[in-house]
């Protein structure tokens, strides 16, 4: 068993209702683990905003694994470590 700590920034607590979680996981386990048990404790307005209708990370989410965007890693299929540190940040882009 792992955990792992996931931060909700800015806008992205609208959904939440918190900045920060603890997350306890099985080892070995990715990105798309921690998706999963997100969108059940959150449901489905969760998972709607977080995920395009293909079922990958909106083009509106960054995430970062402990400072670097999981899209650098393997994407959703990253291996997460015991004190990995999660942050779900909204892209924001001005004009």
């Amino acid at each position: 068993m792992i955990n792992v700590k996931i931060a909700f920034l800015s806008l992205l607590t609208d959904f939440t209702k918190i900045k920060a979680i603890n997350l306890p996981l099985d080892d070995n386990s990715t990105i798309k683990n921690v998706f999963k048990k997100l969108s059940l404790k959150y449901g489905k307005e969760f998972k709607e905003a977080f995920f395009d209708t293909s079922g990958n990370l909106s083009k509106y989410i960054i995430l970062v694994l402990n400072g670097k965007d999981i899209r650098l890693l393997k994407g959703i299929d990253t291996v997460i470590q015991n004190g990995d540190k999660i942050s779900f940040i909204p892209a924001i882009a001005g004009g």
